[in-house]
Parts: C-alpha cells; sequence; structure tokens
C-alpha cells in the first residue's frame, strides 16, 4: 500500500493500536492494514485459547505432556492386571480424567460386534462401565479404560459409549444389541501450538503500535491522492 509521511509522530496513534491493534491503523487512514493486523491479533488469541484447555496455569503447559504418559502407564498396568487375572473393583478405578482433546467431526459407524439383550440393563444402570460390559468388549478383542464412561442417546434403544479417543454405540435391535464403533476427529491441545499463538500475537501487536507510533498515513480518498500528486509537482518544480 502507498503511503506518504507527516514527519511527525503519531502518539494518538500507538495509543489506539495498543487499546485496540489495527484502530491506530484506521486512524491514519489505513483500514486494510488495520484489519489484518486485527485479525492477526484475534487469531492468535484464538490459538493460545484452544490450545490452553483443560491447561489452567503456565506451569501446566510443561506437565502436560507428562500427565499424558502417566495415563498411558495407567492403561498399560490395567492391560498388564487383565492377562494375570488380576480384577480391579469398579470403585477403585476412580473417577474418570478429563480429556484433553476437541471433538471436531464423527464419522459413519462400523459394526463391530453383538450383544445379548440382557446386558441393557448394565447401559441403563449408569455412567460407570460395569464387569459384564467390561469383559464382553474384551472378548471381543477391545479393551475399554477405565474413562470410559456410558451415556443415553435414545431412552431405551441408543446409548453412547465414551471411551478417550474412541465413542462406541449401542443400538437396540431385536436380535441383540449392536455394538457400533464411531471414529471422531479430535484435536489434541498442544503447549507447542500455545506458544506459537502468544508469539503470533506480540509480532502483530507490537507491529501495530510501532507502525501507529511512526505516523505514516496512508491515502485511500481522492483528496489525499491529489495532494500527495500536488506535492509532488511542486517539489519537482523546486528542483527544477
Amino acid at each position: 500500500m502507498a503511503e506518504m509521511s507527516t514527519g511527525k509522530r503519531s502518539y494518538l496513534a500507538m495509543v489506539l493500536s495498543i487499546i485496540i491493534p489495527g484502530l491506530g491503523q484506521i486512524y491514519l487512514r489505513k483500514p486494510l492494514k488495520g484489519f489484518i493486523l486485527f485479525l492477526g491479533v484475534i487469531s492468535a488469541g484464538a490459538i493460545i485459547y484452544v490450545n490452553s484447555l483443560p491447561v489452567n496455569t503456565w506451569r501446566d503447559l510443561t506437565r502436560i505432556d507428562e500427565l499424558e504418559k502417566s495415563r498411558t502407564k495407567d492403561r498399560l498396568a490395567r492391560e498388564i492386571e487383565v492377562d494375570s487375572g488380576i480384577q480391579k473393583p469398579a470403585s477403585e478405578n476412580g473417577p474418570p480424567k478429563e480429556e484433553r482433546s476437541y471433538h471436531l467431526y464423527t464419522l459413519e459407524d462400523k459394526l463391530l460386534f453383538r450383544m445379548r439383550l440382557e446386558f441393557q440393563s448394565d447401559l441403563e444402570d449408569g455412567k460407570a462401565i460395569s464387569e459384564g460390559l467390561w469383559q464382553v468388549f474384551r472378548g471381543h478383542k477391545i479393551l475399554l479404560s477405565e474413562n470410559a464412561t456410558i451415556l443415553i442417546k435414545k431412552n431405551g434403544s441408543q446409548w453412547l459409549i465414551n471411551d478417550s479417543y474412541q465413542t462406541y454405540v449401542v443400538k437396540k435391535k431385536v436380535a441383540g444389541l449392536d455394538v457400533y464403533a464411531v471414529k471422531k476427529l479430535m484435536f489434541r491441545p498442544s503447549w507447542k501450538f500455545r506458544i506459537s499463538g502468544l508469539i503470533q500475537l506480540l509480532v502483530f501487536w507490537g507491529y501495530a503500535i510501532f507502525d501507529g507510533w511512526r505516523g505514516q498515513r496512508g491515502f485511500n480518498d481522492k483528496r489525499a491522492l491529489k495532494k500527495k500528486f500536488k506535492e509532488m509537482q511542486e517539489r519537482r518544480e523546486a528542483d527544477e
């Protein structure tokens, strides 16, 4: 974008950019640049926000990977207990851990196996996975984790089993309870994205303040354009 310098620093534009990035550029008659800077700051804030959940403090940025490793170790320990014939009571599992991901899109169902209708009572009892359901899934080579929960989608006919990054749908049929796998497109928050968003925020906001302080005005109207050409013509005549 073509610009002309006023020869003076614009502290008002700088203050406006501090309050709202891009506002100082609008004051300097550079609305396109102001919109781009504002959009850059807003998108950076969105990146930081999305990657902050469920992170609550800056210290969690360095601990989130350790928490994920701890969850993996818990699953491996559960598998070892199953293979060894050791069963933990449901009370020892504790409450389900918080899922560190965002559900973006759900893909089509895929039929896995069919259960007997007698397991409907296990689905309707509550949010926890019963030992009977756990054994049925394990018999079909599906190991439910201790984070799995049951949600009623349609009362008496359809249920959801949410297990970390996998969801199962149970539909009641005449012959039994059909279990489907639902693939979910997930986004996992990362401290790396959060740091990159913070850098983007500082760069765009800092440039908006600096550009406002320079006080260079654009000419996006006919009057300013004619004034620019007139100044150029007068300068050329003076040089001659």
